[in-house]
């Protein structure tokens, strides 16, 4: 009994991470509205927010005015802030059918370059809130 435990640790462990590193896109239920463009709504999971030094982890989800590609209506994405370097990068992105990041999913993109944050956009003012 203690070997066959000792074998299912590793699996509970890895299951577990996959669950809470899903857990801020797939559950949160608490986006704040931080603003509009002619893209859409900008929302953002302040429960979402990790930091490692200078940088910090958060969730966005732009529900669109309209559909665009393939039949986007709404997009969620994990993004990296550079606060010290004033640069960010998306770490992936997750693209929906329906409002706020429901419906079918339609596919998404993982890590993307770093980019600076220019001043006056959606992500330069989730920056400030966000550092």
């Amino acid at each position: 009994m203690g070997a066959q435990l000792e074998l299912e640790r590793p699996a509970i462990v890895a299951l577990g991470l996959v669950l809470a590193c899903a857990a801020p896109h797939a559950a949160a239920q608490d986006w704040v509205n931080y603003g509009e463009s002619e893209v859409g709504v900008h929302y953002y999971d302040p429960t979402s927010i990790r930091a490692e030094g200078d940088r910090k982890r958060v969730w966005r989800l732009i529900d669109r005015r309209s559909q665009v590609g393939n039949g986007i209506k709404s997009g969620k994405a994990l993004i990296e802030i550079d606060c010290k370097a004033g640069k960010y990068r998306y770490l992936k992105t997750l693209q929906y059918s329906g409002t706020m990041g429901q419906g079918t999913y339609l596919g998404g993109g993982e890590e993307q370059a770093a980019e600076f944050v220019a001043p006056g956009t959606m992500i330069g003012h989730l920056a400030k809130l966000v550092c």
